[in-house]
């Protein structure tokens, strides 16, 4: 391939990235919550989890402690998670879903039911199988070249 053809290629693998990721975040998302869609997989994350650290959460979602630290800041000033202490070392802190925390998750999880059902009415489950599979690939291929990095 040439030089001009690959830029091209990564331009536009680039862009479909993106369009692609902030159309579906757009499309799940409820219109009354006044929330992310980072900030609502947070929510999913912590309730999956129940319990966890700053740091499980920057290595979970690939931050930094300094942006765990505002992201949990704004979520506890809304009132949808907690933090404690831990009992065993007191510099430890545990966040948690509050109860608050649960009301966005639970209408986030209903519409997201009702309009992924939307989405694959548009596809048919060969197309879906494949997107799955391709996406599948691409996960796997990119965490071999991060493990090739590492090394």
């Amino acid at each position: 391939m040439t030089k001009e053809k690959d830029t091209a290629l990564m331009e536009e693998t680039d862009h479909l990235f993106s369009a692609v990721w902030k159309k579906y975040q757009c499309f799940l998302m409820p219109e009354d919550i006044d929330l992310s869609m980072h900030q609502m997989m947070f929510l999913k994350y912590l309730e999956r989890r129940i319990t966890c650290t700053p740091s499980e959460i920057a290595q979970q979602f690939g931050i930094t402690l300094g942006a765990v630290t505002g992201f949990v800041d704004r979520l506890y000033k809304l009132g949808l998670i907690t933090r404690t202490r831990s009992e065993a070392d007191r510099r430890v802190v545990m966040i948690q879903l509050s109860p608050l925390g649960m009301e966005p998750l639970t209408a986030f999880e209903k519409a997201r039911k009702i309009k992924f059902a939307r989405l694959s009415e548009q596809l048919d489950a060969h197309q879906l199988a494949d997107l799955i599979r391709s996406l599948e690939q691409l996960n796997a291929v990119l965490d071999g070249l991060a493990a090739d990095k590492n090394r």
